[in-house]
């Protein structure tokens, strides 16, 4: 079978449109490529080898469909409904005055774009704001006076493009927040006024006065779900960071970087990748600790003695298991919160208590949005058990988790953590997840995120995550925009944005294996980036975007201007991609991570146990794959013994070709020391590499093939950081963080043995 003939058996939808693209005329491809511009679909990007990739015309209409917009009937381009398209794109923003949303910062947009016909220019206006702290400012104006950027004819109608500048934006009594702006005609009844949402951000985001004074801090990544305890009910819950948060500051720890927390489907307990949620809005409940809350206790029937032996038994079962059994969990918590729930509904909400009123504020702060979510839930769990099904259970669970997670950020600050919890939000969510499905029209639910073909992905990826729509999103006035940031900023003191490029742009590609691979969609950068200053400086929280990886240059622009920190790993710092970077050049402003959860511990790494166990998962796909791997890990370790060397770290026994010699305490200590001298202002090492384990948490590329996000810590927290392995592990660690830059000069400048 040709390749044409199986691209039509595994698409004949795609297989006629690359037939309709190759027989366009030049200027039908050309009109098709401006709408496709129009709609924010790249023609091209610069791939991980450093050229240019040029994305098929027929890659980029697929695209076009997947956002409902059809213009091939088959092999045959409909020309009625790419001029429609057209039209609507380029014509549609001059029929109203204002954007959907107007967003002004300093050094970005400081002027408002504003639409007025030809008659309307000699009229006199006023422009009103009325400011969120209830102040008003106002001002009149004639059009004509004002700067032209842009002219168009509708219908026979001449419209000119004015921008207003606005002068209290400028002197400063604008603040920074989110305002009404209102566009009304003095001299004429007959024009129509406007009023709609403007928003002002500031220049950059939250620096907390450690930033500006250079301070390096230094503190653990963990994943939540993985900690052991002795009390914990299978799974790391929010009482287990609680504990961690108490070891972590003995050692001089600042933060605790998580796992993304969101809400996960327990319907679907075995989908349980954190990044890949059911609602990025909301906190998984498998992380309240029951015992922590009021109606434990005071609810009688969870504590007869045959509730408690049948709920130790359980406990103990699941605590010794090396994975997570999330259906176990999820059964047992919410064999225990039910009840919790129903003594809650009697003894204090039908009496309005004191606590019922804590919740019901709770609840109406938290608006239509979580009184959705309860409602999607409620129907998701109808018919599974009494009480569930309730849509105040799922009300009464995310205040649980919420005042939980708020006690450890409070416990942090109250014991001196200058940052605290650092929190993670995930690129997307779940197709069939409620944070989609309560949005429809927001999200794209044909298309998913991706990234384009790699040496380590030749037909790239597709993560299952439907991709907001950008038009949709701006049309709609950034709305679920800014409540994500709201949502996963509260209770920490940092957030890290998963796939930071995503504010510039992302892969889209169709959900459907065998079509096209896909193409960059652009997103409106500017307005993204100016809301994510606003709310990091509204509430107080660092942010550190993830930009491993290729990432256009522009990105990086943004990251620095708008006081971003970035993001870097260990192994992939290097010079030209071969010799590791000295500690002293790495960038300052950033989050740099030993290791993370997507590429594989120090110990794995070392031992090659990660290539022997891709090539198992048939991820390397022969022997001779595996032999190059292996070849060039050796000369990559090499490589870190002369980096260690260069630093006077190496360790005696380690000295001359190591290679092949195991890794050990000695090894881990040493290199965990040279990343603490890292000019990065944060670095933070996993609990993993503590403990030598070589185990990895998740295989990226896999899903069924390895049992992703389940693998427990071996030990507990106490083992783990305050035996004499973890305190020899730490103690060097910890030093270097704390030497003062003089000293680390000093250290620096002498000569490699």
């Amino acid at each position: 079978m040709s390749p044409e003939e199986t691209l039509h058996a595994v698409d004949p939808n795609y297989a006629a449109l690359r037939k309709g693209c190759a027989r366009l005329s030049g200027d039908e491809a050309r009109q098709v490529s401006e709408l496709l511009s129009l709609h924010g679909i790249a023609s091209e990007y610069i791939e991980y080898s450093g050229n240019i990739a040029h994305i098929p015309l027929a890659d980029r209409v697929d695209i076009l469909t997947l956002k409902g917009v059809s213009l091939f009937t088959g092999e045959s381009l409909d020309r009625n409904a790419l001029a429609m398209q057209t039209q609507e794109l380029t014509q549609g923003p001059w029929k109203s005055m204002l954007p959907p949303v107007v967003v002004l910062s300093p050094g970005g947009c400081e002027s408002i774009a504003i639409n007025f016909s030809e008659t309307a220019l000699s009229l006199e206006w006023q422009w009103s704001i009325d400011c969120e702290d209830g102040g008003q400012l106002t001002q009149r104006f004639r059009p004509q006076d004002l700067p032209e950027s842009a002219t168009q004819t509708l219908s026979g109608l001449s419209y000119s493009r004015r921008l207003l500048h606005l002068p209290p934006f400028h002197d400063g009594s604008l603040p920074p927040g989110y305002h009404r702006l209102t566009l009304q005609c003095v001299t004429s009844s007959d024009v129509g006024a406007q009023n709609n949402p403007l928003i002002v951000a500031p220049a950059q985001c939250h620096e907390p006065s450690w930033v500006l004074e250079g301070q390096r801090l230094w503190g653990f990544s963990v994943q939540l779900y993985s900690l052991r305890s002795e009390r914990n009910w299978g799974i790391g819950d929010l009482t287990d960071l609680q504990d961690l948060i108490r070891l972590a500051i003995q050692k001089g720890a600042s933060f605790l970087v998580l796992n993304p927390l969101h809400a996960l489907d327990l319907r679907n307990p075995d989908h349980c990748s954190p990044y890949s949620p059911n609602d990025r809005r909301r906190l998984n409940l498998l992380y309240i600790d029951p015992a922590q809350a009021e109606e434990f206790y005071a609810n009688a029937s969870l504590h007869s003695a045959e509730a408690v032996e049948r709920r130790l038994s359980l406990r103990r079962c699941l605590q010794q298991h090396e994975a997570i059994n999330y259906r176990a969990v999820a059964e047992l918590k919410l064999a225990v919160l039910l009840p919790m729930f129903s003594y809650f509904l009697e003894h204090h909400l039908a009496a309005g208590s004191a606590r019922a009123q804590r919740f019901e504020r709770f609840v109406a702060e938290q608006g239509a949005s979580l009184q959705a979510f309860a409602g999607y839930e409620a129907l998701r769990w109808s018919g599974f058990a009494d009480g569930v099904d309730d849509p105040r259970f799922t009300l009464y669970t995310q205040w649980l988790a919420e005042m939980q997670l708020e006690a450890c950020q409070l416990l942090a600050a109250d014991l001196g953590m200058r940052i605290g919890l650092i929190r993670d939000l995930a690129v997307g969510g779940d197709g069939g997840g409620a944070e989609v499905v309560l949005n429809k029209g927001l999200f794209c639910e044909r298309a998913s995120i991706g990234a384009p073909p790699d040496p380590l992905a030749p037909q790239g990826q597709n993560w299952g995550l439907p991709p907001l729509d950008p038009l949709q999103l701006r049309q709609s006035g950034y709305s679920h925009f800014i409540e994500l940031l709201r949502t996963n900023m509260a209770h920490c003191g940092a957030l890290r944005i998963d796939h930071v490029m995503a504010l510039m742009r992302l892969w889209w590609c169709p959900r459907v294996a065998g079509r096209g691979t896909g193409a960059y969609v652009h997103y409106p950068v500017d307005d993204l980036f100016a809301l994510l200053r606003l709310e990091s400086v509204r509430n107080r929280c660092m942010v550190i975007g993830e930009d491993l990886g290729v990432v256009p240059p522009q990105v990086r622009e943004y990251l620095n201007s708008s006081a971003v920190f970035s993001n870097l790993l260990f192994y992939f710092e290097k010079y030209d991609g071969f010799k590791f970077r000295r500690p002293e050049h790495y960038k300052a402003r950033a989050l740099a991570m030993v290791a993370n959860h997507d590429v594989p511990t120090l110990a794995a790494w070392w031992n090659c146990a990660d290539l022997r166990l891709r090539n198992q998962l048939g991820l390397i796909p022969t022997e001779t794959a595996l032999d190059e791997l292996t070849q060039w890990r050796g000369v990559e370790k090499r490589q870190v013994l002369q980096w260690l060397s260069e630093q006077w770290l190496l360790p005696p026994q380690w000295q001359g070709d190591c290679t092949l010699r195991p890794f050990d305490n000695e090894l881990c200590a040493a290199i965990l020391r040279c990343c603490a001298r890292s000019s990065a202002q944060l670095l933070s090492v996993q609990l993993e590499d503590l403990a030598l384990l070589e185990t990895p948490v998740n295989i990226p590329g896999t899903s069924t093939e390895y049992p992703n996000w389940r693998r427990k810590l071996p030990i507990a927290l106490p083992e783990l950081i305050d035996s004499p392995t973890g305190r020899d592990l730490l103690s060097g660690f910890a030093l270097e963080r704390m030497l003062p830059e003089a000293t680390q000069a000093r250290v620096r400048s002498q000569p490699a043995p």
